[in-house]
């Protein structure tokens, strides 16, 4: 009678494992239900499979793969509904046009190659896709974008030549181009910066000719920007290699909020704030959506990005990096161009006529290299994260990134240097891997050393570096320590180490030099100690809370120029300049600008009767003129500085 039960209850798993539907599971259940009472099994024994059973009804249906489906399901001419539905575009359009090829779909439309047959040439017939061609108000714009673009006689806007319907199929017949178009050369680095402004020029000179006829065209981005094959050259493009298109959206030169119902009407990243914000709109709106365009031409990416709404957002009201921060080698010019097209206030955007006359050039030549002295930056920056800036804040080198390219690293600088020889030295934190390196000026990553390690020559997190006297001096702030190497980054030796100071150290965050001596901002502390060069402690600086108190205050920077040490009084946002001796000889406020902390590190850099200050995690470069003690306009970096130092010129 237990081997029978057992049976039951191995048909109830296979009927379960096999998916019964509700009713013949219900019916089996009943049948089980019978064969145990006449078995003599007690309800109770049964009751927990009975239970599993119900639940299994209750349960929703487990997925556990696809199921074999009939292969007559779908009718033949369904195989392959583009296949069909070209045909029955070319059969319409057969009386006027062979159609030879789909070369291209897009949001609304599709674009196939054909002959002409009265006239044998090429032509591109646009077709609008047939869920929109019930529309009506969009077959009134699919066929206004013809009739604008009939009225436009320019070598760089593309021509139509018809439009129509045949049989209800509508379509445009335009020019026939072989190309590439902006999207794609802008996406595969494929132009330098003059063939980028060229491209741009000939766009813009479009552009005159379209508001000279009361239009604005309102969709310019790149992908509605054709570059003709063979049309690139070294030093430019063929002017007439160059075509607009796309006029879907162009209307009149003076426009309400929509034209489609429910929608802004263009692409975000390329809309002008107006158009953002759904207000009326003029011809100055193409010029800053053409700035957008020239933006990302010359720097390979767009001024914002981010989700539909979020570049809304930027767009309305945010600023974005000049051009030349990301890619030095911009001239100035078109910096400045690009920036001015991109006015928020459309009445302060240049004309047409000044924006191709710099992008034809002349632009000033760069000069490399010209200055004895730079700025010498480490930032938290996917790209550029070591840069050498003008002493106006005028960017002339981007160095390193985080990557896996050579020169680039997984996290941005601890810590930047520059030696006699014009080297650029950089630490990185990088467990596992030689975290010391040295940069031309040029880029070049001439060596790497200092690995992972507490042995000799290795460290755990480099956070401090100095030069002096042809030595590089480097800061391990997990152990305290300060090691000396050679030029060539060989190690000579280390001193200091944990503790409560006269050349022992808790917790310090900073190191510079100056002459024959080394000062370590000693933060656990509260002072900076004065070293020599081979580590011996020869003084400290530190201020107290009062004069009836002991207790010191906390500093957070340190600086020195010749005789003279600057020290970031955290407490009162100020910098104190002292003698070697430890006279204090002036205060100095440090402005809290926005999104700052009063709290933060600070870089402090005196050169030449300027106090270069900047807070970590800060965009910004203070700056104070000693002599006056005025602060003078700050310097923005675009990008979190990390490490603050100063480049001189060896030639």
């Amino acid at each position: 009678m237990h081997l029978l039960l057992a049976f039951l209850l191995v048909l109830l798993t296979a009927a379960l494992a096999a998916r019964l539907s509700p009713w013949p599971l219900a019916l089996l259940l009943a049948f089980l239900a019978g064969a145990g009472v006449a078995l003599g099994v007690r309800p109770e024994a049964a009751l927990p499979w009975l239970l599993l059973a119900l639940g299994a009804l209750a349960a929703p249906r487990v997925y556990l793969g696809p199921r074999r489906r009939s292969a007559r399901r779908r009718p033949a001419r369904e195989k392959n509904p583009t296949r069909a539905k070209t045909t029955e575009e070319a059969q319409a359009l057969a009386q006027r046009y062979e159609i030879l090829e789909k070369v291209g779909i897009g949001g609304m439309a599709t674009v196939y190659k054909a002959k002409e047959k009265k006239t044998g040439r090429l032509v591109a017939l646009k077709v609008p896709q047939e869920r929109f061609v019930g529309d009506p108000r969009f077959v009134r714009r699919f066929h206004r974008e013809a009739e604008v673009l009939a009225r436009m006689d320019h070598p760089n806007i593309v021509k139509v030549y018809d439009h129509g319907q045949v049989d209800g199929v509508h379509f445009i017949a335009m020019e026939f181009l072989e190309g590439e178009g902006l999207d794609k050369l802008i996406e595969e680095r494929r132009l330098n910066l003059r063939q980028a402004a060229a491209i741009l020029a000939r766009v813009a000179d479009a552009l005159r000719h379209i508001h000279a006829q009361g239009i604005v065209h309102r969709d310019i981005k790149p992908g509605n920007i054709m570059v003709l094959k063979g049309a690139l050259r070294e030093d430019g493009v063929d002017p007439r290699g160059v075509r607009l298109m796309d006029f879907g959206i162009a209307a009149g030169k003076v426009l309400t909020r929509l034209t489609i119902t429910g929608a802004r009407i263009g692409t975000p990243v390329y809309m002008s704030p107006e158009q953002a914000k759904g207000q009326k709109l003029d011809h100055r709106s193409d010029i800053y959506s053409l700035g957008i365009v020239l933006y990302e031409a010359l720097t390979g990416q767009p001024p914002f990005t981010g989700g539909y709404e979020t570049v809304i957002h930027q767009q309305i009201f945010q600023v974005p990096t000049p051009p030349k921060q990301l890619r030095p080698e911009i001239p100035q010019a078109l910096s400045d161009l690009v920036l001015r097209m991109l006015e928020k206030d459309p009445a302060k955007r240049p004309g047409l006529e000044e924006v191709i006359r710099v992008l034809e050039g002349p632009w000033d030549e760069e000069r490399g290299l010209a200055h004895p002295h730079y700025l010498l930056l480490g930032v938290e920056a996917k790209k550029g994260t070591v840069r050498l800036l003008d002493l106006e804040g005028t960017p002339v080198r981007l160095l390193s990134g985080i990557g896996s390219a050579p020169g680039h690293f997984p996290a941005p600088p601890l810590a930047v240097a520059a030696d006699p020889e014009g080297g650029i030295w950089v630490s990185v934190f990088e467990h596992g891997a030689k975290m010391l390196h040295r940069f031309s000026p040029e880029g070049e990553l001439l060596l790497s050393t200092g690995p992972y390690g507490m042995k000799p020559g290795e460290f755990l997190f480099p956070l401090g570096l100095a030069v002096a006297q042809e030595a590089l001096f480097v800061l391990d702030g997990e152990t305290a320590t300060i090691s000396r190497l050679d030029l060539a980054g060989r190690y000579q030796g280390r001193f200091g180490g944990q503790g409560l100071g006269r050349g022992t150290f808790q917790d310090p965050k900073a190191l510079v030099a100056s002459g024959e001596f080394l000062f370590v901002l000693d933060y656990g502390n509260r002072q900076v100690q004065r070293l020599s060069l081979d580590g011996r402690y020869l003084s400290r600086y530190a201020f107290r809370r009062s004069k009836e108190s002991e207790e010191l205050r906390l500093l957070g920077g340190v600086g020195v120029e010749g005789e003279r040490l600057y020290l970031y009084d955290t407490e009162a946002a100020k910098v104190r300049a002292l003698d070697l001796s430890g006279a204090l000889l002036a205060s100095y406020p440090l402005p809290l600008l926005e999104g700052e902390d009063r709290m933060s590190l600070v870089e402090l850099l005196p050169f030449q009767g300027v106090l270069y200050a900047a807070r970590r995690g800060s965009s910004r470069v203070h700056r104070v003129d000693l002599r006056t003690g005025e602060p003078l306009p700050p310097l923005e970096v675009y990008a979190p500085v990390r490490a603050l130092a100063l480049w001189r010129n060896p030639a």
